[in-house]
């Protein structure tokens, strides 16, 4: 019996450790948003819920502007310097300052601003929307700079928890408004107006919980004042990332602006191509961000454990720590996006009552577009990570400057003459584009390969997938055939990957409730001697 990697082992385990809790907050918090968009829906409809989505891609550039990439640099950088035992809270307390000024100044732009976006969009009646979700930049500051620490020092928890906050506040508060504005025709509003709350939560619960931590540790106040070479140090390090987290808000402001002129440009009304856009960027891609959000944990997790590795040299960490992310991603991916391709009528019937049987066929022919884009997309979230990571981040911004460029001329091109179903296939041709590009940038850097992994991944998806589509048709029943459908599904995806022999031993004991899962796949894989890893 050959002697399992420990050293591996430890090195898995504390990467898929953090990702497993940010993955189990995203998760549930992801669940509450979903129990948030579904009433949400049917009581704003298509086209409430239109201009409800067009307000949040403006709210996500500002946000992004305001906070310039240095939650992430402030990750990178505490991970490092608490690798060499040095102290980063002056780091922190820079941050903080930068981002409240920034954010404030952030808010007061998109208030000043909101007709005209509104304008800008092909829907002046979205400014109000506009108004009631600025202030909610402000508090995003500071929930962005302590989360760039807690993940920075390795403690994801916060992270979490934040998000689960914000999620439960927004379906209390925003649903609350919208139910109770709703008679004055202001909705849309006081959906918004809970976005505001939920962002205040989170703020306060982060701040309480390092001043706590900080009591507890006996830490003293940290000056904001950084020298002349770690200022350049902090800038160096947010310049790229800030311009690398400002492409993907501006291609979601550009949809907000395209989507709606186009479907108007096609012969489409204000009202019915803003319902259009609604069921688009609402229901569907809600659903299909599901598991990107998923991914994102894990992006989030392996940004500092990776920079800690990149400054201590160790070439073999950074090559194991990429391969597994990379497997991790196509492993929730590819079963996903199939999953939603076979029963994606089913899934918007159930959580979305309220969609009349026109709305549910365009938005069922939308998921079942949107969810090709599914793996590439996750993929390329984990890509982005990896190469900001090892400091190369504007291999990066090139490629996924090129995707946004790409689909912007593909959006253009296809909605004025097939409609919305355009836009959905532009956001695919993106995701595919930023992944090739970026895993090509990857591999020129570090000569990783994965492509027997990932083919392994789709085979076992592709079975799934057929056993899914026999209990779609044997199960009538919305609700009973998703049901049904995920237990087979689970199980069938679950057999092959062990069968496959996807993950090694040492790569599924660093996993949450690893000891467990390694024993199932000693007894699938029978015909195996001792550990592999």
């Amino acid at each position: 019996m050959r002697k399992l990697n420990v050293a591996a082992t430890s090195r898995y385990g504390r990467l898929a450790g953090g990702a497993a809790v940010l993955a189990a907050g995203s998760v549930l918090a992801k669940i509450i948003g979903a129990f948030y968009r579904i009433p949400l829906t049917n009581i704003l409809g298509a086209e409430g819920m239109g201009m409800y989505q067009l307000v949040f891609p403006v709210y996500a550039l500002f946000i992004t502007l305001s906070t310039a990439g240095i939650p992430t640099a402030l990750s990178r950088i505490v991970a490092e310097h608490r690798a060499r035992g040095e102290n980063a809270k002056k780091y922190l307390a820079a941050a903080l300052f930068t981002l409240l000024s920034l954010s404030a100044l952030a808010g007061i732009l998109m208030t000043a601003l909101s007709r005209i976006i509104a304008g800008w969009q092909g829907n002046p009646e979205a400014a109000g929307g506009f108004l009631a979700v600025a202030p909610a930049v402000f508090f995003v500051g500071i929930v962005a700079g302590l989360r760039g620490w807690f993940q920075g020092e390795m403690y994801m928890l916060p992270t979490a928890l934040a998000g689960i906050i914000e999620q439960t506040v927004k379906l209390g508060v925003g649903v609350g408004l919208a139910v109770a504005l709703a008679p004055r025709g202001a909705a849309v509003e006081g959906a918004l107006i809970g976005v505001t709350a939920s962002e205040f939560a989170a703020a306060l619960y982060l701040a309480v919980t390092y001043r706590v931590r900080s009591r507890k540790r006996g830490e003293t106040r940290a000056s904001v004042r950084l020298d002349a070479e770690e200022r350049k140090a902090m800038f160096r390090t947010a310049v790229p990332i800030a311009l690398l987290g400002l492409i993907l808000p501006l291609g979601a402001f550009a949809d907000s602006m395209v989507v709606v002129n186009a479907l108007k440009w096609g012969g489409e009304s204000t009202s019915s191509a803003t319902a259009m856009y609604g069921l688009y960027s609402g229901p569907v891609t809600s659903l299909v961000n599901l598991p990107v959000v998923v991914v994102m944990s894990l992006a989030i997790a392996v940004v500092p454990s990776l920079s800690v590795s990149r400054s201590e040299r160790d070439v073999e960490s950074i090559m194991q720590k990429s391969r597994m992310s990379l497997k991790l991603v196509y492993l929730i991916g590819v079963p996903c996006a199939l999953f939603f391709a076979v029963f994606c009528r089913e899934m918007l019937a159930v959580m979305y009552p309220a969609l009349s049987d026109e709305e549910l066929a365009t938005a069922s022919r939308l998921l079942l577009i949107a969810s090709l884009g599914v793996p590439p997309t996750a993929a390329s979230q984990i890509y982005v990570s990896l190469l900001q990571a090892l400091d190369k981040t504007y291999s990066a911004i090139k490629s996924m400057l090129f995707a946004i460029i790409v689909k912007l001329i593909l959006s253009l091109a296809l909605i004025p003459s097939i409609g919305v179903t355009g836009a959905a296939t532009a956001g695919v041709v993106m995701s595919v584009c930023s992944l090739f590009t970026l895993a090509f940038a990857f591999h020129r850097l570090t000569g990783l390969r994965i492509e027997k992994n990932v083919a392994k991944t789709m085979l076992a998806g592709v079975i799934m997938a057929l056993t899914a589509l026999v209990v779609r048709q044997y199960v009538p029943v919305p609700l009973g055939a998703l049901i049904a459908g995920a237990v087979v599904c689970a199980s069938v995806y679950g057999w092959l990957v062990s069968l496959m022999g996807v993950f090694t031993e040492a790569e599924v004991l660093s996993l949450p409730f690893g000891s467990r899962l390694a024993a199932i796949r000693r007894k699938i894989r029978f015909w195996e001697k001792g550990y592999d890893g």
